[in-house]
């Protein structure tokens, strides 16, 4: 190799290299974590479980002043969640979502009732009913835009093929906290193709170390053998002091042609001590789907994890 050519590979290695310096780096977190869920229902299934996910964030900034993000998640050895996101300043934020990790249009609203630990409707079953992505919302492949504008934060997401014979979905959220110190009014609207209409409006409030909230949602499907469903959502959550907080609430349920409304209910609590974090609680669901005849399900919830 004569020495110009030498030259040139010296050249274009340390481009190479100066050039990686500049576009950001990935990082790489997660937790050693314990949890126990106990069912009413299920007790011949061991209710002990250990995590097994571990998240890869990374970004950087652009020459042109924009920043651009990406995130993974591997979790039980597959990568089920991951996005990208490009930050344009004032003029808002641009993603895209790989898979079940949107973050924009009703995502932002789904569930507005603060929590200690986790929501109500959790861990007693697998269906989570009342929430204004209950008929659907498909993550894979879906776009979203995110700005702030005039004091309000304005929010929306568009799946063009959400799945193989499915009409596009379209998601929008608003979000304003300019009417008064502490409190925040939302209203979302997510049009789930040729599935359903789903709407929702909520409530805020925060005054010192305690936040309450009020959600109504309603989910109106095309199909006629479809029950639509309105929900209510109340809760309130208080910080005790800087590691330990508190929860209750309650989620009620109507679904059209049904003689009960199904009610899901908890109280939740986490505590936190340098890196360890304990969170955990009781839920409860009742009459689920508006059945009479079904079996109230009580479920006992709690987890440990260590961060490092």
């Amino acid at each position: 190799m004569n020495k110009l050519t030498k030259v040139g590979l010296t050249a274009l290695a340390t481009s190479l290299v100066s050039t990686a310096s500049f576009a950001g780096e990935m990082s790489v977190s997660g937790s050693a974590s314990l949890s126990y869920t106990g069912l009413s229902t299920n007790s011949d299934v061991n209710p002990w479980a250990m995590g097994d996910s571990v998240k890869f964030n990374g970004g950087g900034d652009l020459d042109n002043g924009m920043t651009v993000s990406v995130y993974y998640e591997l979790d039980g050895g597959t990568y089920d969640d991951y996005n990208l996101k490009l930050g344009m300043g004032d003029m808002g934020t641009l993603s895209f979502s790989g898979n079940s990790s949107s973050g924009s249009g009703v995502d932002k609203l789904k569930d507005i009732v603060p929590n200690a630990y986790t929501p109500v409707y959790e861990a007693t079953d697998a269906t989570d009913s009342g929430l204004i992505d209950a008929s659907g919302n498909n993550q894979a492949g879906q776009w979203g835009y995110d700005v702030s504008a005039g004091g309000f934060d304005l929010s929306a997401s568009y799946n063009p093929e959400p799945a193989a014979g499915k009409t596009a979905e379209t998601g929008y959220a608003v979000v304003y906290d300019g009417l008064m110190d502490g409190l925040t009014l939302s209203a979302g609207y997510f049009d789930d193709g040729d599935e359903a209409e789903n709407d929702t409006l909520g409530v805020k409030y925060t005054m010192g170390s305690l936040t309450a909230a009020y959600q109504m949602t309603k989910v109106d499907y095309t199909a006629t053998g479809t029950a639509d469903e309105d929900a209510t959502h109340v809760g309130v959550s208080v910080a005790v002091n800087d590691q330990l907080s508190v929860s209750a609430g309650q989620q009620t349920i109507e679904f059209d042609g049904t003689a009960e409304d199904e009610k899901n209910s908890g109280i939740m609590a986490s505590y936190t001590m340098g890196s360890i974090s304990i969170g955990g609680g009781f839920n409860k669901l009742e009459n689920k789907g508006g059945s009479t005849s079904a079996a109230d399900v009580e479920a006992s919830i709690f987890n440990i994890s260590f961060a490092f």
